[in-house]
């Protein structure tokens, strides 16, 4: 690619797309980190479409197994408050992690 191809596509892109806002490195980042969530939202479209159709959910219950899918990215910030708040035995983290790490080995035996 020439210079001048480069430099005229840049000019573009920053007339058309952007609407006149210079690309920045810091532009650019935050394009591709919403080019990429838009990439995992196709998939969890995709995934939706497969457990509708082809596993016969209802949307409620579609929308039932997503929301406790996610109930840990939910919980996960409250979690952090609770481990950084309240030491157990002088460690922050380290008990809520040995804790966190029994429960889901005991819900793994469960299972089985």
């Amino acid at each position: 690619m020439t210079t001048s191809l480069k430099a005229s596509l840049k000019q573009f892109v920053e007339q058309n797309v952007l609407q006149g806002q210079p690309l920045t490195t810091e532009l650019a980042a935050i394009l591709m980190v919403y080019f990429v969530q838009g990439i995992l939202g196709l998939a969890r479209l995709a995934v939706s479409f497969f457990l509708k159709d082809d596993l016969g959910l209802t949307p409620a219950e579609v929308a039932a197994m997503t929301g406790i899918a996610t109930l840990p990215w939910t919980i996960k910030p409250v979690f952090g408050f609770v481990s950084d708040g309240f030491p157990i035995g002088r460690y922050r983290r380290r008990p809520y992690l040995v804790f966190s790490g029994l429960l889901g080995a005991g819900s793994w035996l469960a299972m089985a």
